[in-house]
């Protein structure tokens, strides 16, 4: 069956003009069907895994823009970057992503990515606690960049781009992982904007305790986003060094 669903994923890159060649990505977590890809096109559906070299290994998979919810959430506003569209904090995302967290775990990992695995649930459930210092620890990992790739657009722009971060500190991408903690929240998060526990690619630049004293408040770049409703490429870089 992953097989089958392999070449399907492959076919449909061919079709659209990508040379293509069948993966089968980490096939004890689900047999996830991912492409080796080159082309600059978009992919069609799944992950899409890029090796290298020369190129720096990377991956990309398809995500719809959601700025209105990422900037007016009620509970969580400006923290969630990448969420897949069935996790709990979809409706939080700048961009709502069409793969899972597992997806997402396995295809990095399948390019040798180890990730940290340093935080644990107290980093958010004890963040208003002053006297723990859970809140303050920072995300770890191997180095990611995180890119889009807009319709009509013939360059990727970098995450940070498409942000307004009145702090100043910037994104600093770290391969988390933290597979362990998907149980506890569901919330589908991909790509966090802080050092939270239940993202997969985090911040360093910010900590959860960053987040509650509103060290900064991201902010979507509408004049460079384009509409609600747009399905754009989400791309993570792993960076080399």
């Amino acid at each position: 069956m992953a097989g089958r669903a392999t070449a399907a994923v492959c076919g449909g890159l061919l079709a659209v003009g990508l040379a293509a060649t069948a993966a089968l990505v980490s096939p004890g977590a689900g047999g996830l069907a991912a492409c080796v890809v080159s082309g600059p096109a978009p992919p069609a559906a799944a992950v899409v895994v890029r090796r290298g070299p020369p190129a720096p290994p990377e991956i990309e998979f398809p995500a719809t823009v959601a700025a209105a919810g990422f900037d007016g959430n009620l509970f969580m506003p400006g923290y969630h970057a990448v969420v897949w569209r069935g996790g709990n904090a979809a409706g939080a995302a700048l961009l709502r992503a069409e793969v899972t967290d597992v997806q997402l775990l396995d295809a990095l990992e399948s390019l040798g990515a180890k990730p940290g695995n340093t935080l644990g649930m107290p980093t958010w459930e004890e963040r208003h606690d002053p006297a723990s210092p859970a809140p303050d620890q920072r995300i770890a990992g191997p180095a990611v960049e995180a890119l889009v790739r807009l319709p009509g657009r013939p360059q990727l722009l970098p995450l940070p781009d498409l942000l307004e971060d009145p702090g100043g500190r910037g994104l600093d991408l770290r391969f988390g992982g933290h597979r362990a903690n998907i149980p506890r929240w569901h919330s589908g998060c991909l790509v966090c904007l802080y050092s939270c526990p239940g993202s997969k690619v985090g911040n360093n630049a910010y900590t959860v305790r960053d987040y509650v004293n509103h060290a900064t408040r991201f902010r979507a770049r509408r004049d460079l986003l384009p509409k609600d409703g747009t399905r754009v490429g989400v791309i993570l870089r792993l960076k080399r060094g």
